[in-house]
Protein backbone atom coordinates (compact mmCIF):
# COMPACT_ATOMS: atom_id res chain seq x y z
CA UNK A 1 0.00 0.00 0.00
CA UNK A 2 1.47 3.32 -0.99
CA UNK A 3 1.52 6.37 1.24
CA UNK A 4 -0.14 8.63 -1.31
CA UNK A 5 -3.16 10.40 0.23
CA UNK A 6 -6.54 8.92 -0.68
CA UNK A 7 -7.62 12.00 -2.67
CA UNK A 8 -4.46 11.75 -4.79
CA UNK A 9 -5.07 8.09 -5.74
CA UNK A 10 -7.88 9.15 -8.06
CA UNK A 11 -7.13 9.23 -11.78
CA UNK A 12 -5.49 12.52 -12.90
CA UNK A 13 -8.62 13.75 -14.66
CA UNK A 14 -10.60 13.63 -11.37
CA UNK A 15 -8.02 15.56 -9.34
CA UNK A 16 -8.16 19.32 -8.86
CA UNK A 17 -5.60 21.24 -10.92
CA UNK A 18 -2.34 22.15 -9.23
CA UNK A 19 -1.51 25.85 -9.36
CA UNK A 20 2.08 26.65 -10.30
CA UNK A 21 4.04 27.59 -7.21
CA UNK A 22 1.58 25.94 -4.86
CA UNK A 23 3.07 23.54 -2.34
CA UNK A 24 1.52 20.12 -2.67
CA UNK A 25 1.63 17.17 -0.33
CA UNK A 26 4.52 14.74 -0.55
CA UNK A 27 3.74 12.11 -3.12
CA UNK A 28 1.08 14.19 -4.89
CA UNK A 29 1.31 13.97 -8.62
CA UNK A 30 1.89 17.05 -10.73
CA UNK A 31 1.84 15.62 -14.24
CA UNK A 32 1.61 18.99 -16.00
CA UNK A 33 5.04 20.26 -15.03
CA UNK A 34 7.17 17.28 -13.95
CA UNK A 35 8.15 14.47 -16.26
CA UNK A 36 11.04 13.22 -14.18
CA UNK A 37 12.24 14.02 -10.68
CA UNK A 38 15.49 12.37 -9.66
CA UNK A 39 14.77 12.97 -5.96
CA UNK A 40 11.37 11.30 -5.94
CA UNK A 41 11.14 7.78 -4.61
CA UNK A 42 9.42 4.97 -6.42
CA UNK A 43 6.10 3.49 -5.36
CA UNK A 44 6.29 0.65 -7.80
CA UNK A 45 8.39 -0.63 -10.67
CA UNK A 46 6.48 1.38 -13.30
CA UNK A 47 5.11 4.31 -11.26
CA UNK A 48 7.59 6.88 -10.04
CA UNK A 49 6.46 8.79 -6.99
CA UNK A 50 5.85 12.37 -8.05
CA UNK A 51 7.60 14.99 -5.97
CA UNK A 52 5.85 18.14 -4.75
CA UNK A 53 6.16 21.26 -6.86
CA UNK A 54 9.10 23.29 -5.66
CA UNK A 55 8.29 26.92 -4.83
CA UNK A 56 11.39 28.15 -6.64
CA UNK A 57 11.41 25.62 -9.43
CA UNK A 58 11.30 26.40 -13.14
CA UNK A 59 8.08 27.90 -14.49
CA UNK A 60 5.47 25.51 -15.90
CA UNK A 61 6.18 24.65 -19.48
CA UNK A 62 9.91 24.30 -19.00
CA UNK A 63 12.76 26.76 -19.30
CA UNK A 64 12.28 29.53 -21.79
CA UNK A 65 8.51 29.02 -21.98
CA UNK A 66 7.65 32.47 -20.70
CA UNK A 67 9.06 35.93 -21.11
CA UNK A 68 12.16 36.75 -19.11
CA UNK A 69 11.97 40.06 -17.24
CA UNK A 70 14.60 42.46 -18.49
CA UNK A 71 15.59 45.58 -16.63
CA UNK A 72 17.34 48.03 -18.92
CA UNK A 73 19.03 51.07 -17.44
CA UNK A 74 17.84 54.43 -18.80
CA UNK A 75 20.28 56.84 -20.39
CA UNK A 76 21.41 60.06 -18.69
CA UNK A 77 21.27 63.41 -20.44
CA UNK A 78 24.63 65.07 -21.03
CA UNK A 79 22.83 68.43 -21.17
CA UNK A 80 21.29 67.91 -17.74
CA UNK A 81 24.71 66.86 -16.41
CA UNK A 82 26.22 70.08 -17.81
CA UNK A 83 23.53 72.32 -16.31
CA UNK A 84 23.72 70.65 -12.89
CA UNK A 85 27.52 70.81 -12.71
CA UNK A 86 27.56 74.38 -14.06
CA UNK A 87 25.26 75.62 -11.30
CA UNK A 88 26.19 73.26 -8.45
CA UNK A 89 29.78 72.21 -9.24
CA UNK A 90 30.74 68.87 -7.69
CA UNK A 91 27.26 68.51 -6.13
CA UNK A 92 25.79 68.40 -9.66
CA UNK A 93 27.99 65.41 -10.44
CA UNK A 94 25.78 63.20 -8.27
CA UNK A 95 23.47 62.95 -11.31
CA UNK A 96 26.10 61.40 -13.55
CA UNK A 97 28.66 59.81 -11.20
CA UNK A 98 28.45 59.42 -7.45
CA UNK A 99 32.06 58.30 -7.06
CA UNK A 100 33.31 61.25 -9.12
CA UNK A 101 31.20 63.66 -7.08
CA UNK A 102 32.67 62.32 -3.85
CA UNK A 103 36.21 62.59 -5.25
CA UNK A 104 35.67 66.18 -6.36
CA UNK A 105 34.03 67.14 -3.07
CA UNK A 106 36.94 65.62 -1.16
CA UNK A 107 39.43 67.37 -3.44
CA UNK A 108 37.63 70.67 -3.00
CA UNK A 109 37.61 70.28 0.75
CA UNK A 110 41.30 69.38 0.79
CA UNK A 111 42.29 72.29 -1.46
CA UNK A 112 40.20 74.70 0.63
CA UNK A 113 41.84 73.55 3.86
CA UNK A 114 45.30 73.77 2.29
CA UNK A 115 44.59 77.26 0.93
CA UNK A 116 43.35 78.36 4.36
CA UNK A 117 46.52 77.11 6.05
CA UNK A 118 48.74 78.77 3.43
CA UNK A 119 46.87 82.09 3.66
CA UNK A 120 47.03 81.90 7.47
CA UNK A 121 50.79 81.30 7.45
CA UNK A 122 51.38 84.08 4.95
CA UNK A 123 49.23 86.41 7.07
CA UNK A 124 51.31 85.61 10.16
CA UNK A 125 54.62 86.09 8.34
CA UNK A 126 53.60 89.41 6.79
CA UNK A 127 52.05 90.78 9.98
CA UNK A 128 48.53 90.84 8.56
CA UNK A 129 49.20 91.98 4.99
CA UNK A 130 48.70 88.41 3.75
CA UNK A 131 45.02 88.69 4.70
CA UNK A 132 44.52 90.41 1.36
CA UNK A 133 45.00 86.98 -0.24
CA UNK A 134 41.59 85.94 1.13
CA UNK A 135 40.10 87.90 -1.77
CA UNK A 136 41.71 85.38 -4.11
CA UNK A 137 40.03 82.40 -2.38
CA UNK A 138 37.30 81.97 -5.01
CA UNK A 139 40.00 81.39 -7.61
CA UNK A 140 41.04 78.25 -5.72
CA UNK A 141 37.65 76.66 -6.50
CA UNK A 142 37.66 77.60 -10.18
CA UNK A 143 39.71 74.58 -11.39
CA UNK A 144 37.53 72.25 -9.30
CA UNK A 145 34.37 73.76 -10.79
CA UNK A 146 35.65 73.43 -14.38
CA UNK A 147 36.91 69.89 -13.74
CA UNK A 148 33.54 68.87 -12.29
CA UNK A 149 31.73 70.18 -15.39
CA UNK A 150 33.99 68.23 -17.74
CA UNK A 151 33.99 65.08 -15.60
CA UNK A 152 30.20 65.15 -15.14
CA UNK A 153 29.54 65.43 -18.88
CA UNK A 154 32.05 62.70 -19.71
CA UNK A 155 30.58 60.40 -17.05
CA UNK A 156 27.06 60.83 -18.46
CA UNK A 157 28.36 60.14 -21.98
CA UNK A 158 30.22 56.99 -20.86
CA UNK A 159 27.12 55.83 -18.98
CA UNK A 160 25.10 56.19 -22.20
CA UNK A 161 27.70 54.18 -24.14
CA UNK A 162 27.45 51.34 -21.59
CA UNK A 163 23.64 51.42 -21.72
CA UNK A 164 23.64 51.31 -25.53
CA UNK A 165 26.05 48.36 -25.45
CA UNK A 166 23.74 46.62 -22.94
CA UNK A 167 20.73 47.23 -25.21
CA UNK A 168 22.63 45.91 -28.22
CA UNK A 169 23.73 42.82 -26.29
CA UNK A 170 20.16 42.19 -25.16
CA UNK A 171 18.86 42.58 -28.72
CA UNK A 172 21.53 40.19 -29.99
CA UNK A 173 20.69 37.61 -27.31
CA UNK A 174 16.98 37.96 -28.04
CA UNK A 175 17.54 37.37 -31.78
CA UNK A 176 19.83 34.43 -31.05
CA UNK A 177 17.35 32.84 -28.67
CA UNK A 178 14.42 33.50 -31.03
CA UNK A 179 16.15 31.32 -33.60
CA UNK A 180 16.29 28.50 -31.09
CA UNK A 181 20.04 28.73 -30.66
CA UNK A 182 20.28 30.64 -27.40
CA UNK A 183 20.62 29.39 -23.89
CA UNK A 184 17.44 28.57 -22.08
CA UNK A 185 15.78 31.41 -20.28
CA UNK A 186 16.30 34.01 -23.03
Amino acid sequence: MSQIPHEMQDPPENRPPVIAGELVAQGAADPGTRSYDPFAGRTGPQHPQAAPLQPYGPPPGGPGAGPVPVYLTPEKSVGVAFVLTFFFGPFGMFYSTVAGALVMLGTGLGVSLLAGVVVGLITLMTLGLGALLVGLAPLVGLPIWITSIIWGCLAASRHNERVRAQHAQFAQNAQYAAGGYGPTGY
